[in-house]
Order: structure tokens, then C-alpha cells, then sequence
């Protein structure tokens, strides 16, 4: 969408951001991106990659520092997560946990120049304390690296960032307290529950539709019949009518 000028109009874009945390130096989003499970099996409710489905269902982080500043000087790097991943980590806030840590690891996409295909790293972390015992007031870190790696398979058919193959592109770091990962991932888990009750009561409707299309019809067919015996037996129906 363009207004005079060239420029975005944004008025008439919808955003799918779920969440933000911003500070003078970075910015974290979550933003939507889940998709339904597929007719082969809809009670998954999210999508896992099937043939009959567009790829996964995922909330995804989006990090900018801007530190050195804005524009091209700016550093944007993500990651995505799956929604029960992002459930867990809401889980963990909620619970008040006082030490936490994940670390995600994703290679995708197709191999490129000596085997070289996309990488992304997520760690998520709480920590009391800093290293000198002092409590800190951002207990909370989320941090994020993009970058390229050798994709390697293992056994199961899956796939792994070879060793010492990683080679970064960007990389970016936040802060929180306990009160702002609340926030956000309160949201997400909100945002979440909604898109669930949203596809299992599509599939109830779809199936409330069927049932009451089959009833209409079978009702339908019973009065058609009926109303046709009716005229046949009152004479109004022509010779043709009646051989049809």
C-alpha cells in the first residue's frame, strides 16, 4: 500500500504483532504466526509440516538493537519458536521461576555454497543474581544470533548445524523483569488459546453444518415427494410431468 510519495500507508496494514518490549537501545516482538493443522489430522490444531499444510505453526521473536542507531545501522535478527515452546516459557514466568534456561538451535532452507544453509539461535535465561551476588534488576535475558552453518542429517533423518561451522550475521540482546516477560508472554499464550478455540470450533461448525445439510435434505426430499403424490392423485400433473 503506497500513499503520495511512495510511502507505506500503514492505516491500511494489519499487523500481527502480539507483543513489544521496547528500551532506548532494542526492541523484542512476538509475532504471530501460527497456521491450522491440515484435514489429515485436525486434531493436532497447529500445523506441523504435513503434506496438506503450509509449513508450521509458530509464534516468532523479532529483535532489533539499534544501538549504534537507526536505519542501516540497525541489527534485525528472529527466531522462531513452536506453540507449545512458547507455552512452556509462559509456564515458567507464571510459576515464578528463579533460575531458567533454554537455547534453541534451527538450520533450514536449502544448502547453498559448500553446504551452507540458515541458521538461528535463541537463548532464553533468568538469572537471580549477577556474577558478584548482587540481585539483578533485569533478571531476564532473551537473546538472538542469525547467521549460516554446514547443515548436517543424523540418523532419525533429521538435521543439525555441523560444529564449529556456525558463521554469524547479526546477533542482538534484551533485558526484562519478571513483570515484562509477563507481559508478553501472557499475551502470546492469550493469543494462543484464542487461535485454538477458533479451529476446533470451525471444525464443530463444519461438522454441525454437515449434519444439518443431510437432515434438510433427507426433509426436503420427503416433502417434495409428498407434495408431488399429492398433485399426481389431484390430476394437475401433465402426462410428461408425470413420465418425468
Amino acid at each position: 500500500m503506497e500513499k503520495n510519495g511512495g510511502k507505506t500507508d500503514y492505516s491500511r496494514i494489519t499487523s500481527r504483532q502480539i507483543a513489544v518490549y521496547k528500551t532506548d537501545k532494542a526492541l523484542l516482538e512476538l509475532v504471530d504466526s501460527l497456521k491450522p493443522a491440515g484435514a489429515s489430522y485436525p486434531a493436532h490444531i497447529h500445523a506441523s509440516g504435513e503434506e496438506d499444510e503450509e509449513g508450521y505453526s509458530l509464534i516468532r521473536l523479532q529483535m532489533v538493537d539499534y544501538s549504534a542507531g537507526t536505519g542501516q545501522k540497525s541489527v534485525s535478527v528472529y527466531a522462531n519458536i513452536s506453540p507449545d515452546e512458547a507455552l512452556y516459557l509462559y509456564s515458567r514466568i507464571f510459576s515464578g521461576v528463579q533460575t531458567f534456561f533454554m537455547s534453541r538451535q534451527k538450520i533450514f532452507g536449502e544448502a547453498k555454497k559448500e553446504g551452507y544453509a540458515n541458521v538461528t539461535k535463541l537463548m532464553v535465561s533468568r538469572y537471580e543474581t549477577d556474577s558478584a551476588g548482587k540481585k539483578r534488576a533485569y533478571p531476564w535475558s532473551v537473546q538472538i544470533q542469525n547467521g549460516i552453518g554446514i547443515k548436517g542429517k543424523n540418523s532419525n533423518g533429521g538435521t543439525y548445524c555441523k560444529k564449529d561451522s556456525f558463521v554469524s550475521d547479526g546477533a542482538a540482546e534484551i533485558f526484562l523483569t519478571d513483570a515484562d516477560m509477563f507481559h508478553m508472554f501472557s499475551r502470546a499464550e492469550a493469543w494462543i488459546r484464542a487461535f485454538e478455540r477458533e479451529q476446533t470450533g470451525r471444525k464443530q461448525r463444519k461438522e454441525n453444518f454437515g449434519s444439518l445439510y443431510r437432515l434438510l435434505n433427507k426433509e426436503l426430499e420427503g416433502y417434495f415427494a409428498g407434495l408431488y403424490q399429492r398433485f399426481e392423485e389431484m390430476g394437475l400433473l401433465e402426462p410428461d410431468e408425470k413420465a418425468a
